[in-house]
């Protein structure tokens, strides 16, 4: 009877350590085909001819965002946005791996909007949505 103690506390001994590792192992998740590995928030906003504050950490992650202002309107007809008056709020999240969400605001001369989603190639850079 001891013995057959003995070998079922070796099996729950040994199902308390696979089952952790089975749930790290399936949480992580594979990168998408073609996202890119970093995307610089900066770099974003120069292709949009916006003008971004300073940041501590430039990397923009699923999820994140920032705003910045419109200094050159007219990079912004390529991405499928309309074209606005430099000045104007220019809000960009990243809401996949591979996609942007860039929302433009302006209050003058009069109170205007366009928005478009984004697609991000392989260096992160932008991509005109088709």
């Amino acid at each position: 009877m001891a013995r057959m103690l003995s070998h079922l506390g070796m099996l729950a001994f040994a199902a308390c350590l696979t089952v952790p590792a089975l749930a790290r192992a399936g949480a992580q998740e594979p990168k998408p085909q073609g996202a890119p590995a970093f995307v610089s928030a900066k770099t974003i906003a120069e292709q949009l001819g916006a003008r971004i504050q300073p940041r501590e950490d430039d990397e923009l992650h699923v999820g994140a965002s920032f705003t910045a202002v419109l200094d050159s309107p007219d990079k912004l007809g390529s991405y499928g946005l309309k074209e606005m008056h430099s000045g104007a709020r220019v809000t960009v999240t990243r809401i996949a791996p591979d996609k942007i969400r860039v929302e433009v605001d302006e209050m003058s001369p009069a109170p205007a909007n366009t928005a478009a989603t984004v697609k991000l190639d392989e260096k992160g850079s932008l991509v005109a949505a088709k």
